[in-house]
């Protein structure tokens, strides 16, 4: 079914569709606002109390096998749900396919009866029984990644795809104890306990938002802002030949600028998670997970240096600073959302500020980013037809949405971040700044209440002082061409594009299992999405296509397959075997050279005084107030 695209809103007329008045009224949200809130932890003494055991066993090194017990049970049935997507990962998982035999007993070990109404809940007749003891196991691969796993030596626990929740109850705090082979340690933001197995959380939203990795790993700990912060690796029980100390110093330099922008650390602990495996990263509220390729370690630790830089700067826009719908969570279907450009575009952005500001990457390096950013983006039909917001909106729904165009909301966002910044500095005469809103946003929106899009132009109005309703209606809600140099001359930058001949199109992206594509619900296959004038769709490849086989390979059951796409060279031919609705077709396409553009970012060697001292401020993050 092909999803109906959605209108663009303009900012006026949408506001009466979006709730929440104007950021500059609101109250700041603090965590503690009274005497008691400050050491009582509240809760209803009628409530259930729940704990989970988790062990990892010898027998059966492909599942995690977890006992979920319930006290204080005063219902006859209770729901069991898992969710079905990951905070900060928008698209559905179907993770309930992976528990297995699930069976649930009185606290005597006496069977009780288990139903399954939908895919997502097991609903148990307690026949009474004040005590309920759940066990299931839930299957994960073997090849080490960022989210979940179990090797010989390590594994990653992944809380969205481990723990089963009362439904309706995400409230209610949790304890969990790990049964772990002998040797084996833990690394996680968990609460810990006297007890260096047992963890707590003060609910089921933040025992999820706690990957935990268990094994054999090393960990280094430092302080930043007066806090302590761990770094724990695990690479399945193999040591990795690289610079430690170099590798720990990046990290405390990235937490450390990260840090100042804010003025202080909002956790009391921090966990760095990384794993040597399959790369990406995913944020949590007070640790991430990142997976690192062992030859980039070894050969310059600085190549995980804007992954750490990224995730990091989560910890406050998204898991602070965070769209309304993002919290609560509703687990069960997706949470559409406007506005990640803002959260995952322009902690892009920040990353890059924060390497340079750390001293990881020079002030050449970093207008080079910008630079690859605006080639990307120029390069790029889909800039003229998707808007940010419109990204935002569909990427649950896979690229069918948008005709067969995409565009990435992390690019867009990252070059709208630099142009506020522009903006907003060059508007106050560098009194304001693209920081002043996110510490504005965090005073205000980093506790029970998210922000709405219409409360983000209030918050930079407020800020600068100045009316940027057009700016989001152009660029923001709309998808007009960006006038690049308007911008960047403030800052004493031009560009220019240049023509440019790429020797092989690899004009093709590949949608993985587990997206939805264009339809409710995800998928179980690999889907093309086809960008016309390409040499693929000259092939005659489509959007939607199921793809099959590469030369000849299972692309499910052969990752290798993939290879033939990264070595791919003018003149080579590649097959590649699709499903188009029920009908297989095979279609050979050659690597062919294709024409397109390319940005150049100079500086202006007449920059005014003005536009040299704004550029400054961007950089290194002051301003003239």
């Amino acid at each position: 079914m092909k999803t109906r695209p959605m209108p663009t809103l303009s900012r006026l007329a949408c506001a009466a569709l979006i709730l929440g008045g104007p950021a500059a009224t609101a109250a700041a949200q603090l965590p503690v606002r009274g005497y008691a809130d400050g050491f009582v932890r509240k809760f209803d003494p009628a409530d259930p109390a729940v704990r989970y055991r988790v062990a990892v066993r010898d027998d059966d090194r492909r599942a995690y096998h977890v006992e979920m017990e319930i006290r204080n049970v005063a219902d006859s049935a209770l729901a069991l749900q898992l969710p079905n997507w990951a905070p900060g990962s928008y698209r559905i998982t179907n993770a309930w396919r992976r528990i297995r035999g699930l069976a649930a007993t009185d606290a005597a070990g006496r069977p009780l009866a288990v139903t399954k109404p939908d895919s997502l809940t097991w609903t148990v007749r307690t026949g009474g029984a004040p005590s309920v003891v759940v066990r299931y196991a839930v299957e994960v691969g073997s090849s080490p990644n960022n989210r979940s796993y179990l090797g010989r030596e390590a594994g990653l626990i992944d809380g969205p795809a481990t723990y089963l929740y009362l439904a309706g109850r995400q409230h209610l705090p949790a304890q969990v104890r790990f049964a772990l082979p002998a040797g084996w340690r833990i690394g996680t933001g968990l609460e810990a306990s006297l007890d260096s197995t047992v963890y707590f959380a003060p609910s089921y939203d933040v025992l999820i938002d706690s990957p935990v990795l268990v094994g054999r790993i090393q960990r280094w700990v430092f302080t930043a802002d007066g806090t302590p912060h761990q770094i724990v690796i695990a690479n399945d029980g193999r040591p990795v030949p690289f610079d430690t100390l170099a590798f720990v110093d990046m990290v405390r330099r990235i937490t450390e600028t990260a840090i100042a922008i804010f003025g202080q650390a909002p956790y009391r602990d921090y966990t760095y998670i990384f794993v040597v495996g399959n790369g990406g990263g995913l944020e949590h509220l007070n640790s991430t997970t990142i997976g690192v390729a062992a030859d980039s370690l070894a050969g310059d630790v600085r190549r995980a240096a804007s992954v750490t830089a990224h995730e990091f700067f989560h910890t406050w826009n998204v898991k602070r600073i965070r769209p309304a719908i993002l919290g609560p969570f509703d687990y069960t279907r997706p949470q559409r959302t406007l506005d990640l450009w803002f959260a995952e575009g322009n902690t892009s952005y920040f990353g890059g500020i924060i390497q340079l500001r750390a001293g990881l990457i020079t002030r050449d390096g970093y207008r080079g980013i910008v630079r690859n950013l605006i080639s990307a983006h120029h390069a790029n039909p889909a800039r003229l037809v998707v808007s940010p917001e419109r990204a935002s909106w569909t990427t649950w729904d896979g690229p069918e949405a948008n005709d067969g165009y995409s565009i990435s909301y992390y690019d867009q966002g990252q070059l709208l971040g630099l142009l506020l910044n522009i903006a907003i500095r060059d508007s106050t005469e560098n009194r304001r700044s693209w920081e002043d809103v996110f510490r504005y946003l965090f005073a205000r929106f980093a506790g029970e209440r998210g922000f709405t899009s219409l409360d983000l132009i209030h918050s930079v109005n407020a800020v600068s002082g100045r009316d940027f309703q057009d700016f989001f209606r152009k660029y923001v809600s709309g998808a007009a061409e960006i006038p690049w140099n308007d911008y960047l001359e403030r800052v004493g930058w031009h560009v220019e594009f240049r023509d440019s001949v790429e020797p092989v199109d690899l004009r093709l992206e590949l949608v993985p299992p587990g997206m939805a594509f264009g339809a409710p619900g995800p998928t179980d296959q690999w889907r093309l999405q086809v960008t016309q004038g390409t040499a693929w769709s000259t092939a005659g490849l489509r959007t939607g296509d199921v793809l099959v086989r590469v030369n000849g390979r299972n692309v499910l059951a052969s990752p290798v397959a993939f290879d033939a796409f990264r070595t791919l060279r003018e003149g080579d031919a590649i097959t590649l075997d699709v499903l188009r609705g029920a009908r297989p077709l095979t279609i050979p396409v050659r690597g062919q050279p294709y024409r397109t553009s390319v940005a150049v970012v100079t500086e202006m060697p007449d920059a005014s005084p003005r536009a040299l001292r704004l550029r400054e401020g961007m950089l290194t993050g002051t301003t003239d107030r």
